[in-house]
C-alpha cells in the first residue's frame, strides 16, 4: 500500500456525492428564480388582459407553490453543505490535532484548527453557493434573448463587465490582504512567545519594551487591516454602482423597446429582474472574496501540514502491538545537522543492549541531548538509521514505539490534568503502579502534602509545583509502566541524596529487568552504575566502552599535557567529578 500522505484534495473528493447533490439543488434553485420572470409576464400579458380573477389565482397559486419548491431546495442544499462542513470538520479534525503535536508542524495545532474553521466557514456560506450558481447565468441570458436578442446582447456585455470587476476586485485585493494576514499572524506569534515566558519578562523589567514592540506591532497590522478594509470598501461600492447602473441600463433600453413595439411591458419588466438575478454571483463574489482567499491560504497552511505527516493506517507494519519491544538499539551511521547545516551530531556507531545502562557524557553543546532526541525519534535533520530490536525505527508504528520508551528531556512540560493522570500518560491511572513511579522519582512525599494529593489538578496559569518537583513528575511519568527503553536527561539534577538513591534503587531494577537505559549526567554517583560510558565533543566520540576502560582513558587524557582535555580544561570542567579508576 502506498504510504505517501493524503492531500487536502484527497479528504474533499470523498464529498463529491454532496458536491453533486448541491449542484443539483442549486440547478433547481436558479431555475425556479424565473418563476419571478413568468409571473410578470403572466400578469402583463394575460391578466391584465383578460381581467380574468380566475386566472390570476390560478396564476399566484402556482408561482406560489414554485417558490416553496425553490426556497425548500435552497434550504436543502445549505443543510447538505452544513452537514458537509461538519463532517469535513470531523474527518480532519483527528488528523491535524496529531500532526499538528509532531515535531514537524512550526505552527501546531491551534492554527492548523484555525484554519480548519477558515475552510469550513466558506464551504458552508453564500461564497461557495456562487461558484455553483455562476454558470446559470447562461440560463437567464438565453431567457433575455428570447425576449429579444438585444437585451440578451446587452446582457453578455454587462457580465463580461461584471466578471471585469471582480477581477479586479481580486487583482487589487490580493496584496493588502496577504499584508495584513501576515502582520496579524506575526501578532499572534510575538504574544504567543511572550506569554510562555512571562514570569522571566516580569522579572528581568523587560515588559515596558516589549509593550513598545507589541504596540508597533499592533499599529503595522492596524494600519495594514485598514488600507486592506479601505480597498474592499471601495471595490464593493464600486461594483454596487456597475450593478444599479447596469440595471438601470437593461431598464431603459427594454423601455426603449417596449416603446417601439418589439417587447411587451411584461417582458420589459421582467428584463430587470433577469439582469439582476444574472449579476447577482458575481456581486457575491466580490462580497466575500475576502473569505475565499482566507480560505484558499488555509487549505495551502493544511496542505502543507499534512505532507508532513504519514499515513500509518495504511504502512505494512513489521511489528504489530501484540509483540513487545525488547530494547536492543543499533546506531547505525547516526548524524544531525542543525537547519543552517552545521553538524550537531556527527557519524556514530553504538549499541545499547537490554539490561544495559550508557552513561552519555560531555561538556554544553556536545550533543548529549540531541543524542537522547534521536532515540526518542523527536529529531527532523537525523541521519543515519537507528534499529530497534533489529527493525528500523521508521518502520515502527509510532504509538508502539512511544510505549516502549521513557523520556525525560530537560524542559519538562506537563499538561492540565491531575499529577496522576500526568504520571499514567493519561491513560487510565493505576494507583499502585503511579505510586510506585512516584517514590521511584522521589516526588511521592511532595504530593502527598498537596491538599488534594494524586488528584490535584495542574494548570499552566496556575502552578502548584515548584520547577523541580514538575521535573520529577516528569519522572515519574518516564518510568511508568516500566518501560523497555528509558532515556533520561539529567534525572538526577534536582534531587537530595535520598532522591538520588531512591532513582539508583529504581534504575538498578529496571536494569536487572532487562531495560535498556541511556542517561545523561555528570554526578557520579548515579555514574557508578553505568555498564558503558559514551563521551561527546562538539558532536564527536571521544571514548565509549566499558566504564571502567573509559574512566581509565579519561583519566590518562586529565594527566596528558598534549590532550585536549589538559589543554582546555574549563571545557571540560564536567569530568571533574568523575570517579576515577579504583575508586
Amino acid at each position: 500500500m502506498s504510504t505517501q500522505p493524503l492531500s487536502l484534495r484527497s479528504y474533499l473528493a470523498l464529498f463529491k456525492h454532496e458536491a453533486w447533490s448541491i449542484a443539483l439543488f442549486s440547478m433547481v434553485t436558479n431555475v425556479l428564480m424565473l418563476a419571478p420572470t413568468l409571473y410578470l409576464l403572466q400578469l402583463y400579458d394575460r391578466v391584465l388582459l383578460s381581467r380574468s380573477e380566475m386566472t390570476l389565482l390560478a396564476v399566484t397559486l402556482i408561482t406560489l407553490f414554485l417558490f416553496m419548491v425553490m426556497a425548500f431546495s435552497d434550504w436543502v442544499r445549505s443543510l447538505v453543505a452544513i452537514k458537509a462542513g461538519v463532517c469535513f470538520d470531523k474527518l480532519l479534525t483527528s488528523r491535524l490535532f496529531s500532526l499538528g503535536l509532531t515535531r514537524q508542524a512550526a505552527q501546531g495545532t491551534q492554527q492548523a484548527m484555525q484554519d480548519l474553521t477558515f475552510i469550513r466557514h466558506f464551504i458552508t456560506g453564500n461564497g461557495l453557493f456562487a461558484f455553483f450558481d455562476v454558470p446559470w447565468t447562461l440560463l437567464y441570458i438565453a431567457v433575455l434573448f428570447i425576449l429579444s436578442p438585444i437585451l440578451g446582447a446587452l446582457a453578455i456585455a454587462l457580465c463580461m463587465v461584471q466578471f471585469g470587476l471582480a477581477l479586479w476586485n481580486q487583482h487589487s485585493t490580493a496584496q493588502p490582504l496577504a499584508d495584513s494576514a501576515e502582520a496579524r499572524q506575526h501578532g499572534l506569534q510575538f504574544l504567543d512567545s511572550k506569554l510562555r515566558n512571562i514570569e522571566t519578562l516580569h522579572v528581568l523589567g523587560m515588559l515596558p519594551q516589549l509593550r513598545q514592540r507589541w504596540l508597533a506591532i499592533q499599529d503595522r497590522w492596524h494600519a495594514l487591516d485598514a488600507k486592506t478594509n479601505d480597498v474592499q470598501s471601495r471595490n464593493q461600492q464600486v461594483n454596487k454602482f456597475a450593478r444599479y447602473t447596469m440595471q438601470s441600463g437593461m431598464l431603459g433600453m427594454a423601455a426603449l423597446l417596449a416603446v417601439k413595439g418589439d417587447i411587451s411591458i411584461g417582458a420589459m419588466i421582467a428584463s430587470n429582474v433577469l439582469i439582476a438575478r444574472a449579476l447577482q454571483p458575481f456581486d457575491v463574489i466580490v462580497g466575500t472574496w475576502k473569505q475565499f482567499i482566507q480560505a484558499k491560504a488555509s487549505a495551502g497552511n493544511i496542505d502543507q501540514l499534512l505532507a508532513t505527516g504519514t499515513d500509518h493506517d495504511d504502512i505494512t507494519q513489521l511489528v504489530t502491538p501484540n509483540e513487545a519491544i525488547k530494547g536492543r538499539l543499533s546506531l547505525v551511521q547516526v548524524a544531525v545537522k542543525s537547519h543552517h547545516g552545521t553538524p550537531l551530531l556527527k557519524p556514530l556507531n553504538l549499541e545499547i543492549e537490554p539490561g544495559e545502562i550508557l552513561g552519555v557524557l560531555g561538556p554544553s553543546g556536545s550533543g548529549k541531548t540531541t543524542l537522547l532526541r534521536c532515540l526518542a525519534n523527536t529529531c527532523d535533520q537525523r541521519e543515519g538509521e537507528i534499529l530497534v530490536d533489529g527493525i528500523a525505527l521508521s518502520r515502527l508504528p509510532a504509538n508502539l514505539y512511544a510505549s516502549a520508551i521513557g523520556y525525560l528531556p530537560q524542559e519538562t512540560a506537563l499538561l492540565e490534568g491531575s499529577i496522576a493522570e500526568n504520571i499514567a500518560r493519561f491513560t487510565q491511572p493505576e494507583p499502585e503502579k503511579v505510586i510506585q513511579a512516584a517514590q521511584a522519582a522521589g516526588i511521592h512525599e511532595a504530593i502527598l502534602r498537596l491538599p488534594k494529593g494524586y488528584d490535584t489538578r495542574l494548570n499552566a496559569e496556575a502552578p502548584v509545583l515548584s520547577g523541580g518537583q514538575r521535573q520529577l513528575v516528569g519522572l515519574a511519568r518516564a518510568i511508568y509502566q516500566q518501560p523497555a527503553i528509558l532515556l533520561l536527561d539529567e534525572p538526577n539534577a534536582h534531587l537530595d541524596d535520598q532522591g538520588e538513591a531512591s532513582l539508583i534503587t529504581a534504575l538498578l531494577l529496571l536494569k536487572n529487568q532487562g531495560k535498556s537505559i541511556v542517561l545523561v549526567s555528570h554526578r557520579p554517583h548515579i555514574l557508578n552504575i553505568t555498564d558503558k560510558l559514551l563521551v561527546l565533543d562538539q558532536g564527536n566520540m571521544l571514548w565509549h566502552g566499558p566504564r571502567e576502560q573509559v574512566l581509565a582513558e579519561i583519566n590518562h587524557a586529565r594527566q596528558s599535557p598534549a590532550s585536549k582535555v589538559a589543554q582546555e580544561p574549563a571545557q571540560y570542567l564536567f569530568m571533574g567529578t568523575l570517579p576515577r579508576q579504583g575508586r
